[in-house]
């Protein structure tokens, strides 16, 4: 089956039959998305023909009324659909040859579409955390989310009163050796994560965190309750040695 699918791959008549495929299955996911749209402006237009100035303001306003409904719509929709495409998905190493990771490719394609389309808008709103939710998050209380990077969500457990900053990276999957690698990934409670932070897969991050803007952490570290993890973007070496320095003494 390994050498059949690997075949498979390398010929290009089959990966352009399969991209045909792949496309015209997002392009239904976001046409199911797009459709209580549509019908909302398709009876706007019958109850406000546009013959003045008026009806076509009113109009208008029905048509920025819509593409928020679709931002809800959409939300829903991809998430039970990724949910769907992910059940049973665990940490480990997929070969990509794997029937996995097929799937995977074709849940991060689409979460690629949202993520660049919807997500960046609902940042911070109630909206991005029931997203995650359905994906299969477990997110404590008062949790505030401002960014669209959380990736393989299904994997990720963020504690109660957890900030994370905007534009931070969450990722519970990175590529190595030519291998899919999923991990999960803990937040602990009234942790702090900066903005524009990256956070690989099976990290753990413990209670009372404060994870500096810009900071990075490598896969599969666990950092202790009420620790300080800060980045030096742009800081000499030398003095990052002597801030080092200073810390230990």
């Amino acid at each position: 089956m390994k050498k059949f699918i690997t075949a498979l791959l390398a010929d290009p008549i089959c990966n352009a039959i399969m991209s045909v495929f792949t496309y015209a299955f997002y392009g239904a996911v976001i046409g199911l998305s797009l459709t209580p749209s549509a019908l909302f402006l398709y009876k706007m237009l019958e109850l406000l023909p546009l013959i003045n100035l008026l009806n076509v303001f009113l109009f208008t306003l029905c048509v920025g009324c819509s593409i928020y409904m679709f931002f809800v719509v959409s939300l829903i929709v991809f998430g039970i659909v990724e949910r769907i495409l992910t059940i049973g998905f665990k940490p480990g190493r997929y070969a990509t040859s794997s029937f996995t990771f097929g799937r995977w490719i074709l849940y991060s394609g689409l979460h690629v579409i949202l993520m660049n389309m919807v997500l960046p808008y609902v940042s911070g709103t109630v909206w991005n955390k029931l997203f995650y939710k359905i994906l299969g998050a477990k997110i404590g209380k008062n949790v505030f989310i401002n960014t669209p990077k959380l990736s393989d969500a299904y994997l990720l457990e963020i504690g109660d009163d957890v900030v994370i900053g905007g534009d931070a990276s969450i990722t519970c999957h990175i590529f190595e050796g030519n291998s899919l690698i999923l991990g999960n990934i803990k937040i602990g409670s009234n942790s702090l994560i900066g903005a524009e932070t990256y956070i690989m897969p099976g990290v753990t991050i413990g209670n009372h965190c404060n994870i500096g803007v810009k900071a990075m952490i490598r896969k599969n570290k666990t950092i202790a309750d009420n620790s300080m993890i800060l980045a030096f973007p742009g800081t000499p070496a030398k003095k990052v040695a002597e801030l080092i320095r200073d810390n230990k003494e």
